[in-house]
């Protein structure tokens, strides 16, 4: 029998799971579907990119002021909230009759979405401890990546054309207000005092947050922009979608392995192996284009451990953050995600037409071998943390 502390462990990381699983099948399912209605629209590169960068620049406005907001109106029901926010916004793209109407549209949409993402992972954060803080950080990592898989998995089953994908993701979104709302007595609170500020987070732990913006930039390629790169080379929007799904399982089958790997080795040197196989797969997927399945295998493993770089960075957070500032921290990593979710689409979106379709693999390549650079200068990682042993998960 689980004693009230299990249970009310159990009941947060359900909360969690159950939130972070929302916000990812929200942004598995828009971001290719709107890049490709666009594309089938006929809208250049430059505009699918404008677009997607609307999500980004909603978070660098909105996110900031998050911890304020959970201070004020409690956890759980900030998360409801911001489910049912983005739930109205990804029906309201459905109904708006001209792309223009697209924009206000995507930001309210990112408004809540990224909401979702700065109030679970201050969650998860709190939850774990220093014993079992990278798997519990893999595990949340593993069912983000589940629900990106989601999404274009129901683009594959019903098209992009319709109200349908529209419909089920606002309603995968209102069922995770349920388990919120049953672990609303867990959810941890802030003090009333304001905490400090997100660039105080940025002052003191820059090398941390950085992995945020680099996994940022990164995952608006693969996730936005790759589907549009694999029409162009020959595939259809179906298999097209299907490459964001084989990125997702790898995803979800690569970070408790990596989650362990963070328990118990560097984290500095694990952030750099993990990016450089980022440059590694940029380079070798034009070659594979022709051979699907030989594509669908190497972006499996290139999902898995890319990602890496956002999970191992979140733990890094949890480890070197607490209570308020760790609430600030989580939300100016939030922050610089978005960052290079607007800042990388622009770039990317141009590279895709300039070098027609190729700019794109050109882009995440040099994305890539810049942080491994980052990393190798920036001062805070080089330092030792001492970590109690490890417990069972």
């Amino acid at each position: 029998m689980r004693s009230p502390a299990e249970h009310t462990r159990l009941l947060s990381l359900l909360a969690i799971l159950s939130t972070c699983l929302a916000f990812a099948i929200g942004m598995g399912l828009t971001l290719p579907l709107l890049s490709l209605l666009l594309e089938r629209r006929g809208f250049p590169g430059v505009v699918t990119g404008a677009n997607l960068a609307t999500a980004g620049l909603a978070a660098i406005a909105i996110t900031p002021f998050v911890p304020r907001l959970i201070r004020r109106f409690g956890t759980a029901t900030y998360l409801g909230g911001a489910l049912v926010m983005s739930a109205f916004a990804l029906l309201l793209l459905y109904a708006v009759p001209s792309l223009w109407l697209w924009f206000p549209a995507r930001f309210l949409l990112s408004t809540g979405l990224n909401g979702l993402f700065v109030a679970s992972e201050f969650w998860i954060n709190q939850l774990a401890d220093a014993r079992n803080r990278g798997r519990y950080i893999a595990l949340y990592g593993a069912v983000t990546a589940g629900g990106y898989g989601i999404g274009p998995a129901i683009l594959w089953a019903f098209g992009v054309e319709g109200i349908v994908p529209f419909l089920l993701g606002a309603g995968m979104l209102l069922l995770a207000v349920i388990p919120v709302v049953v672990a609303r007595k867990a959810a941890p609170q802030l003090d009333p005092e304001p905490g400090p500020s997100v660039l105080h987070a940025l002052r003191v732990a820059p090398a941390i947050l950085l992995a945020a913006l680099v996994f940022g930039a990164i995952d608006a390629g693969m996730a936005g922009l790759f589907p549009v790169y694999a029409v162009r080379s020959g595939y259809s929007s179906s298999h097209a979608v299907l490459a964001i799904t084989a990125m997702s399982l790898g995803s979800i089958v690569f970070q408790y392995p990596l989650g362990y790997l963070s328990d118990h080795m560097d984290r500095r040197r694990l952030l750099m192996l993990c990016a450089l196989f980022g440059v590694a797969s940029a380079v070798a997927a034009p070659f594979l284009m022709p051979f699907p399945a030989a594509l669908y295998t190497l972006l499996f493993a290139w999902g898995g451990i890319v990602l890496g770089i956002y999970t191992i960075g979140l733990t890094l957070l949890g480890e070197r953050f607490k209570g308020a500032e760790l609430a600030s921290a989580n939300a100016a990593n939030v922050m610089l995600y978005a960052t290079g979710l607007l800042a990388g689409p622009l770039i990317e979106g141009v590279a895709l037409d300039a070098w027609n379709p190729h700019g794109l693999m050109a882009v995440l390549a040099v994305i890539g071998l810049a942080y491994v650079a980052a990393l190798a200068f920036l001062p805070e990682l080089h330092r030792t943390t001492d970590r109690p042993a490890p417990s069972g998960f």
